[in-house]
């Protein structure tokens, strides 16, 4: 069995030995089709525009629909003095705006910094917006109050909705970036201390989510579930494999076995999977699943 203990670095290792670790301990470099998150997205917005990006409830969008509001979004934050680079804290939960909120965000320029605003703490809120220095903040209009209370006073505060931003061209703005530019900012739980905020770059997204496995045959018409609190990592992944790759998003809601009916893919942590049978869930093709001890049961 392997023990931790007797773990060394590659360092110590003789030279034939590290020669033939960095010889089949990778496997082929692959070109990635795009190096940034909204372009893949973009790409499937303009070969698929009606299909369909996301649902909840009674509610859906397109893909065009979502390019098109979120392009709105991003000129309207552009204007208002958003600059390339910033971060963006996001407070919302699950919703259609939600995303339109992500990928202006991302167009932009900027890296967004996801907050769910119904169940973060108020020494949260307040360190959070402290740390990253936010400026703008995105927000459910529920949590406008909430928001204004423990931002920063000069903060510039813009509540989504489908028509944010509605009457800025739907074109894409004209904004560079590179893959190591920052995409979104995850805060831990704060167990020992204050939450510290680990930077996710486009390319680190890029990188594992066009590709196999963590793109987990994502593909057009793939439904695949929104279940987790959008402030995890594994939310993050969640929803951009899904609309990377032209999948349709399920968002929950209050029901977790209506969305499970309706899902090929799903991503989620063993504590919740213990929770269902899989023999209930036939239409589930593909299960992926971190973030915590997984029991061989």
């Amino acid at each position: 069995m392997w023990d931790a203990n007797n773990f060394h670095a590659l360092s110590d290792l003789s030279s034939e030995d590290q020669h033939l670790f960095s010889l089949f301990g990778r496997g082929p470099s692959l070109p990635l089709p795009y190096r940034l998150i909204h372009e893949a997205f973009e790409n499937i917005a303009a070969a698929h525009p009606s299909a369909v990006a996301a649902r909840l409830g009674d509610q859906s969008i397109t893909y065009q629909q979502l390019d098109i509001a979120a392009n709105r979004l991003s000129h309207h934050l552009i204007d208002s003095g958003l600059k390339p680079r910033q971060r963006v804290c996001l407070v919302v939960q699950r919703s259609i705006e939600m995303l339109i909120g992500i990928f202006a965000i991302l167009k932009a320029g900027c890296q967004y910094v996801p907050i769910d605003g119904g169940v973060t703490s108020e020494q949260a809120f307040l360190h959070i917006f402290e740390d990253t220095d936010a400026r703008f903040i995105l927000c459910s209009p529920r949590f406008w109050d909430k928001v204004r209370r423990f931002a920063r006073r000069d903060a510039i505060i813009v509540a989504l909705g489908m028509d944010a931003g509605a009457f800025y061209p739907p074109t894409k703005p004209a904004v560079q970036m590179l893959p190591q530019d920052g995409a979104y900012v995850i805060y831990t739980s704060g167990s020992t201390g204050k939450p510290k905020g680990v930077d996710v770059s486009h390319g680190n997204v890029t990188n594992a989510l066009l590709l196999e496995p963590a793109r987990l045959g994502t593909t057009v018409g793939t439904r695949v579930a929104q279940v987790l609190n959008i402030a995890f990592d594994m939310g993050a992944w969640e929803i951009l494999v899904c609309l990377m790759n032209g999948g349709t998003l399920h968002m929950r809601g209050s029901d977790w076995e209506t969305t499970l009916n309706e899902i090929d893919t799903l991503i989620s942590t063993p504590s919740i999977l213990t929770k269902y049978r899989r023999h209930s869930f036939p239409n589930i093709k593909c299960v992926a699943t971190g973030g915590e001890f997984c029991s061989q049961k």
